[in-house]
Order: C-alpha cells, then structure tokens, then sequence
C-alpha cells in the first residue's frame, strides 16, 4: 500500500499566503480611506476659510469711505486702504487730544487769569512728567525756544509740544518728562514762565 499525505501539509502554506495578502490589502484600503478623508476634510476647511476671509473683507470694506474702495480694487487694494486710514483716523485722534486738553487748559488759565491777565500757565502732573498749558492773546508772539531754555535748565525733559488757537487766544500744550517730579518746584517753575511770557507780551 502507498502511503498517505496529510492533506494540511499540502494546503497550510497556500492558507498563510492568502491571509496575508488579505491583511496587506485591508491595509491599503484603510490607508487609501484615511487620505480620502484627510483630502475632504482639509478641502472642507480651506472652503470655510475662505468664505470666512471673504465675510470679513466685506465688513472691513464696508467700514471704508465710499471714495476709498469704489471701483474694481482687488482684496490687497482693500487692505491698503483700510491700513491708510486707520492710520488717518490715528492722527485725527491725536489733534483732538491736543485740542480737548487745550480746553481743559484755557478753563483752568481763565480761573487764575488774575494772576497774569494777558498770559495764564498752567501747571499739572502728566504721566512721567508735567503737562504745561501756556495760554497767550493771539496777537502776542510768544517765542517757544525761550519757553524750552527754561524748562532744559530746570532738566525738564519735553516730550511733545501742540499749539492751537481757541477763541482769542493761543494755547501751548507742552507734555515734559521728570525723573523725580517731586524735585520740582511748581510755583516756581510757573513765575519763571510768567517771566518769558510777560517779557515777550511788553518787552521789545
């Protein structure tokens, strides 16, 4: 008699085979699902990106003067303009700054105008420093460089200085710099002002 084979010995290697080819190939179908969804998913987001920025362009367009973004203007047009006037608007704030303090600084000098009827300084705290209101008759000339001499030897160090005209009369707002504010002597600060001023309004 012929001996037999056990037929798993023939089959076993041919069942190996095919189970890994199966998982090789449930592998590239997870693989292949995997980046199709990626692909939707960052195409979803970059479409909701991009109607985000074209909402937001529209507000900031809307925002503008008519005469800034009338016309074709591409979305870099747009943005430009936007910066250019914020910009402007800046500077508008800042003159109005001047002017409100300005005010605020005429109110003060009118109250203690018995003092120096033709000139009234003010005096008061400002941030690191001192905020100075000169308030002068328009038709004087006050030269500012004398107004500065005394404040550079007092070691007063100034920050910015705005002029501008209210009613008749001309207001000088001077924002200074102090290291130690309590050094200085305010009352005397203020005669030595008095002085310049007085000394342009009759002086030659």
């Amino acid at each position: 008699m012929f001996p037999f084979n056990h037929p798993s010995h023939h089959h076993q290697p041919h069942q190996l085979s095919g189970c890994e080819g199966s998982s090789e190939l449930n592998a590239n179908k997870i693989e292949s699902t995997h980046n199709e969804v990626r692909k939707i998913v960052h195409r979803d987001l970059e479409r909701e990106r991009r109607k985000q920025m074209l909402s937001l362009l529209t507000n900031l367009r809307s925002l503008l003067p008519l005469q800034l973004v009338e016309g074709r203007r591409t979305r870099a047009d747009i943005v430009d303009e936007a910066v250019n006037y914020i910009e402007h608007l800046r500077g508008k704030m800042s003159e109005l700054h001047v002017k409100r303090d300005a005010i605020k600084g005429l109110h003060l000098a009118d109250e203690s105008s018995d003092l120096c009827p033709s000139s009234c300084i003010v005096i008061k705290p400002y941030s690191c420093g001192l905020e100075i209101v000169i308030s002068i008759f328009r038709e004087q000339n006050l030269e500012l460089s004398e107004v500065m001499r005394v404040l550079l030897e007092e070691s007063i160090e100034i920050t910015s200085c705005a002029s501008t005209k209210v009613k008749e009369r001309m207001l000088h707002t001077i924002h200074t710099k102090v290291d130690d504010p309590t050094r200085i002597d305010v009352h005397e600060l203020q005669q030595k002002l008095y002085q310049v001023c007085t000394f342009v309004s009759f002086g030659a």
